[in-house]
Parts: structure tokens; C-alpha cells; sequence
């Protein structure tokens, strides 16, 4: 770890300086917590030293904090700002110029590098003796044997006559034989030999000779 120290604050002050006093103050607490790691107080410590005098060393001690906590690009912003400030000899200026070399050359392939892809997942082949899976919203597939599907049997439909009115057995004839020709019904037959035999008893009586009326002419 490389620390810059600010000029004249930390040899003895000739003069009371209340600034200078506060600066090497904040720088000594400053380097404290970098010791301890504790980068984000070391931060606020050398900001409040470069508040009260404004030497380019505290910038640099930024700088290292901000590298040391991940963060690329805020210690590339504070090394250019130590160079801008520092004097040509300043022994802290090639430790920043590498150290940008370094921040920018990581900056550069963490762009380039492309996202990982992941793999599309493939779906593994059912075997051969799998059954079929079913539509969706359909009946699920038959897991078990062949099973005959049953006889689908007709509903009777309620609305017909025979599903609501109820049967009624009827003692007299039947509406069938009513609706007969009457030329099958007993009596037709009846009064048709009736007038059958009396024709023939009349041709009997009417075929004997008259005795008065010569054979082979018509009498009156």
C-alpha cells in the first residue's frame, strides 16, 4: 500500500496554521482506517484533510481507497486529478500511471467479453411404450391396457308423451277396432248372407213353370 504524504503536514509546523493543523489531523485519522480496511471512513477523512489544505497527496490516497474498495472507475477519476495537481517529480505519479493502465485495460475486456448463453433445455424423448399425452383440456391419456369403450346407451328424451303421461289400461274396445271399414266388422258380413239367401230363395220360387206361360216365351 503507497500512501502520498501531504507536504508540510507532516513535518512540525514553524507557525500555528488552524488549516494545517486540521489537515494532518484528518490525514492521521485517514490513515488509520486504511489500515483497518475501512476504506469509506479513510474517504471521508482525507476529503476533510484536502478540504482544509488542498495538497494533491490526499487525492491520491482517494484514489487507492476507491481501487482497493472495486470501484474502477472513481479511482481512475481521482489518479488523473493527483496527475493533474502533483509536480513533475512527484514520487507517487508512476504507481497512478500504472494503476490507470491497469483499472482501464480490466474496463476494456469486461465490455468485450460477451454474456454467458445458456443452453436451451432439451426435452428427453418418451419411450417407446410411453403412453400418448393428451391435449390440453382433454381426457387424460390411458396409462393402463386397452380398455373397450362402453355402448353408449340413447337418454329418453322427457319431454315425450310416454315419459310423462302415465299408461291407462282400458277395459272397453280398443280405438283400433273402431277405426275399422266397416266391411270388416261381423254385422256387414252378416246382413250381406242375408240378402244373399233371400235372393236365392226368390230366384227358386221365381224359375218354376207357369203352366200358363208357354216354354220359350217371356210371360207377363
Amino acid at each position: 500500500m503507497v500512501l502520498a504524504v501531504a507536504a508540510g503536514v507532516g513535518a512540525p509546523a514553524r507557525a500555528a496554521d488552524p488549516r494545517t493543523e486540521a489537515a494532518r489531523e484528518h490525514s492521521r485519522q485517514g490513515d488509520a482506517y486504511y489500515k483497518l480496511e475501512k476504506y469509506s471512513n479513510a474517504i471521508g477523512e482525507y476529503e476533510q484533510a484536502y478540504l482544509s489544505k488542498p495538497d494533491p497527496s490526499f487525492l491520491f490516497n482517494i484514489a487507492q481507497c476507491h481501487r482497493l474498495m472495486g470501484q474502477g472507475a472513481e479511482a481512475v477519476n481521482f489518479y488523473r486529478r493527483f496527475l493533474n495537481d502533483a509536480p513533475p517529480n512527484a514520487p507517487s505519479r508512476a504507481v497512478a500511471e500504472k494503476h490507470i493502465r491497469d483499472l482501464d485495460d480490466s474496463a476494456k475486456s469486461a465490455t468485450a467479453e460477451p454474456p454467458p448463453t445458456t443452453p436451451a433445455p432439451v426435452t428427453p424423448l418418451p419411450p417407446a411404450n410411453a403412453p400418448l399425452a393428451s391435449a390440453p383440456g382433454g381426457p387424460p391419456a390411458a396409462t393402463g391396457p386397452a380398455v373397450a369403450a362402453p355402448v353408449a346407451v340413447e337418454a329418453t328424451n322427457p319431454t315425450s308423451a310416454s315419459a310423462t303421461t302415465p299408461v291407462v289400461e282400458n277395459s272397453g274396445p280398443s280405438a283400433s277396432n273402431d277405426q275399422k271399414p266397416f266391411y270388416y266388422r261381423w254385422w256387414f258380413w252378416t246382413a250381406v248372407g242375408a240378402v244373399v239367401a233371400a235372393g236365392v230363395v226368390i230366384g227358386v220360387v221365381a224359375s218354376r213353370h207357369d203352366p200358363s206361360c208357354p216354354e220359350m216365351t217371356m210371360c207377363q
